[in-house]
């Protein structure tokens, strides 16, 4: 490990008890819950508006081709925690634990002595305060929830002391963050916070006008739009709980519908995110703070008949990244090299000086960000294993053209050339003139999987 400037820092800190190095950025690192890529306005999305978004992406650079490596929401926020593949930090699946041995930046930054604050959506083992965080608030542990209705537990307090919140989710978080940002003093040390939407995560309830600011007559379904999927089904496929969120086979309709209220959800996130991006302005923050909106894993509704997000097509394992860090130079307003939730650890540490632990797996995105140098990164590995052995449990290796798939329970692959076919309409898997190329993908996936087995 590269040396870590260790100062110890267990609290949100009264103002004067660690200067801040003037070096040394704040972050503000948001997250949404089940995002499309697509679902951005500067994404080329006409049906959407999400305005704060656009606003961000325009003053820093939106990464088009971001993965997740296991897209399902604990595995894919333990990735983002540790910097490591699912199959390295130990989560793959839901009430997997974090090994202990694996490194956390929040603990790397509060060890640097930046205040680390927590606040939204926290779903892995154990609270924010034992994995790195300083200090919280409005805490929500778990998966799928009622946005309206939120049991909520403070920083450092014990999950049975929970209380509903008296407010939207996404408002709830957000004033939170505003609050912490509001109390913050000359001579502080500088701060990360981590605010973690629920958003838009089912059930798709919109509050007030966000529930029929859309026309379903004027929503576009998907262009890989289909009542089922392509490949052969597990017979209990459909009674995966995501599946479940629309009628079973699919309907254009029912797509244009659920897009009405799952676009509702964003948009009034994107209020929430414009009003704390407001404040780092009005606080004159903005330039040294660096800015990270991801998602934790795609959606599909109705692409390639699915609805959720465990799938190996692009809908699932894409998630929206927008990086926005006035301090540095920044290259084109957007990059399509292929990135991954583990390169966010790294980038995150780059930026403030701490050092990145050999066991991290990601690469930083700073070089990116500004255009400079080559990306070093040839293909990326996702992968879905339910451990009851039934729904699904897949895995795909994808290059900046290919993409391979396997589906473990039924023996099908899937090949897709993506220049020729972005949608992946059109499974090449088989063709004679494309037989070394299947072969080489196969190798390598077949040997990360087997390299995933002995860890």
């Amino acid at each position: 490990m590269r040396p870590v400037l260790l100062i110890a820092l267990t609290l949100c800190l009264p103002a004067g008890t660690v200067a801040a190095k003037p070096e040394r950025p704040n972050i503000l690192f948001i997250v949404s819950d089940d995002q499309m890529a697509t679902a951005l306005g500067c994404a080329g999305n006409e049906a959407i508006e999400t305005p704060n978004l656009d606003r961000l992406a325009a003053g820093g650079v939106r990464f088009t081709r971001c993965f997740s490596p296991n897209p399902i929401c604990e595995p894919s926020r333990a990735c983002i925690l540790t910097g490591q593949d699912s199959w390295t930090n130990g989560c793959t699946f839901f009430g997997k634990p974090i090994r202990e041995s694996s490194p956390r930046w929040p603990r790397l930054l509060m060890e640097a002595g930046y205040a680390t604050f927590y606040t939204g959506k926290w779903h892995n083992r154990g609270l924010p305060h034992e994995h790195g965080f300083s200090c919280g608030a409005d805490i929500y542990v778990g998966g799928k929830c009622n946005h309206a209705e939120l049991p909520v537990v403070q920083y450092g307090q014990p999950r049975k002391t929970r209380k509903l919140a008296d407010k939207f989710s996404s408002k709830l978080f957000a004033d939170a963050a505003i609050r912490f940002l509001n109390g913050r003093r000359p001579g502080d040390p500088p701060f990360c916070v981590y605010l973690a939407f629920t958003a838009p995560h089912d059930p798709w309830i919109p509050p007030g006008r966000y529930a029929t600011m859309y026309q379903a007559a004027k929503m576009p379904v998907p262009v890989n739009f289909a009542p089922r999927p392509p490949f052969k089904m597990h017979p209990s496929f459909p009674a995966l709980r995501d599946q479940k969120q629309l009628p079973f086979p699919r309907t254009k309709a029912d797509v244009r519908q659920a897009l009405t209220q799952y676009y509702g959800m964003i948009t009034h996130m994107d209020v929430q995110i414009g009003r704390v991006l407001d404040t780092l302005d009005r606080l004159g923050l903005a330039r040294d703070t660096l800015v990270i909106f991801v998602s934790d894993q795609g959606y599909s509704l109705g692409a390639h008949g699915f609805v959720g997000k465990q799938t190996m097509y692009d809908e699932g394992i894409v998630t929206p990244l927008i990086l926005r860090y006035p301090r540095l130079p920044r290259g084109k307003s957007t990059n399509d090299a292929l990135v991954s939730l583990v390169d966010l650890f790294p980038t995150i540490c780059e930026s403030a000086g701490v050092g990145v632990p050999d066991e991290v797996e990601g690469q930083s995105l700073l070089q990116l960000y500004q255009g400079a140098g080559d990306w070093p990164r040839e293909h990326v590995f996702s992968s879905f294993h339910s451990p009851t052995a039934h729904y699904m449990s897949t895995r795909c290796i994808r290059t900046g053209r290919h993409k391979l798939i396997q589906h473990l329970l039924t023996g099908e692959t899937e090949l897709f050339d993506l220049a020729l076919d972005p949608h992946e309409l059109k499974n090449l898997a088989g063709r004679p003139e494309l037989a070394a190329l299947q072969q080489q993908l196969t190798q390598k996936l077949m040997a990360w999987r087997q390299g995933a087995k002995e860890k």
